[in-house]
């Protein structure tokens, strides 16, 4: 137990450094495409490009990790995230920012489902619930520091610095991986790979893991639209670009903090906790849409972060529990994609309807549109 506890803890670094650097950019992206004056459907499509590229990746590398163990992935991915990264210094339209966030997006595809079957691998099946939490409280902390000390580094040393540091700390990443995690045993064999089980879908055949795939989606078309627009809906009330950093931080710090306490809450409680987070979510949206200050907007969005962390690890856990051992890997490489496929709509589909309705307006819609879905798939999870 003392090792498996060892190897986590290594993960958990590794993931949060990696999360650090992409979210060292995540509150200039937008401002910075916005510089080249994109429409807000533009924008979408890159923050959407990134979601697409790891959909289609993340269901081959979490299967391959199974058959050829998840440390040369992991190692492979941060480095190669970190690298591609540092090219954004020679973007300077929409052409250019895409190519550049597809190839990150295809990178950093070979990370999350890996380390999130490594956890589910290594965890007892009694605690899966906390320790799923606590790889999120990783993503969610690497999130929170990212964006303030993004918007420090653009206000002292210039707006590029951010990306540059943030492809470093993708490459130092990888480094910790490669010298201190330990990898997993390897549970398929390799020739019976295929095509086939590469891009398997069969696990949606199993009504919790549905279940959980469809409100994953949508939970995160709203964090998706959260996200992709927040910098520009806050910049057009006065609210500066430190200020959006401390704003993201914020949310994604209550995500850190709170996942590993309502991930066991849950292995507790039960599945009652995810649906007061479904509804506590998209009311801290719907209220964001109404917000017209700092105060407000910082308010709404630490609502919507403590109901996206009392559902996530339930979501998470419920997903996989049934799965066997030699295919969580390639379980986690689907189930994983449900969150690129909602970023993608969110970024996408909703940024569509803000160039008509406004963005206010389109925050109010994802909102009713997220609830809807996930209170009906939330029905459908068998007890």
């Amino acid at each position: 137990m003392k090792e498996e506890m060892k190897g986590i803890y290594v993960l958990w670094i590794t993931i949060f450094v990696t999360m650090l650097g992409i979210g060292l950019i995540s509150p200039l992206l937008a401002i910075f495409a916005k510089s080249y004056g994109l429409s807000n459907f533009q924008i979408g499509l890159i923050f959407g490009s990134f979601a697409l590229v790891r959909t289609i990746f993340q269901l081959p590398a979490g299967t391959l990790s199974d058959s050829y163990g998840k440390k040369v992935f992991l190692v492979g991915g941060t480095l190669l995230y970190g690298v591609t990264t540092l090219f954004y210094g020679f973007a300077s339209g929409f052409a250019s920012i895409l190519i550049v966030r597809t190839f990150t997006g295809v990178f950093s595809a070979f990370v999350n489902p890996v380390a999130g079957s490594y956890i589910a691998q290594t965890s007892p099946k009694s605690k899966l619930g906390e320790y799923m939490g606590l790889f999120n409280s990783a993503i969610s902390l690497g999130f929170g520091v990212g964006p303030l000390l993004g918007g420090l580094l653009a206000d002292m040393y210039g707006f590029m610095v951010p990306f540059y540091v943030g492809g470093l700390l993708g490459i130092i990443a990888s480094i910790i991986a490669y010298f201190k995690l330990e990898d997993t045993p390897k549970t398929q064999e390799k020739q019976k790979l295929s095509w086939k089980n590469l891009f398997s879908l069969e696990f949606l055949k199993m009504r919790n893991f549905s279940a959980a795939f469809i409100i994953n989606i949508a939970l995160t078309i709203s964090r998706g639209a959260i996200l992709a627009y927040l910098a520009i809906y806050a910049y057009d009330y006065g609210v500066s670009a430190f200020k959006i950093g401390i704003m993201l931080a914020a949310m994604n710090l209550v995500l850190a903090v709170t996942q590993k306490m309502f991930g066991r809450i849950f292995d507790e409680k039960g599945n009652r906790i995810i649906l007061h987070g479904i509804i506590i979510g998209n009311l801290g949206m719907f209220i964001l849409a109404m917000s017209t200050s700092f105060t407000t907007m910082f308010i709404s969005l630490i609502i919507s972060s403590i109901g996206a962390s009392m559902s996530t690890p339930g979501i998470n856990s419920i997903a996989i529990r049934d799965i066997p051992d030699k295919r969580q890997g390639e379980a986690m490489g689907l189930y994983t994609a449900s969150i690129n496929v909602g970023i993608f709509f969110g970024a996408v589909l909703l940024g569509y309807i803000s160039d008509i309705v406004g963005i206010s307006n389109m925050y109010k819609i994802g909102a009713v549109f997220s609830f809807l879905i996930s209170y009906i798939a939330y029905i459908a999870i068998k007890k």
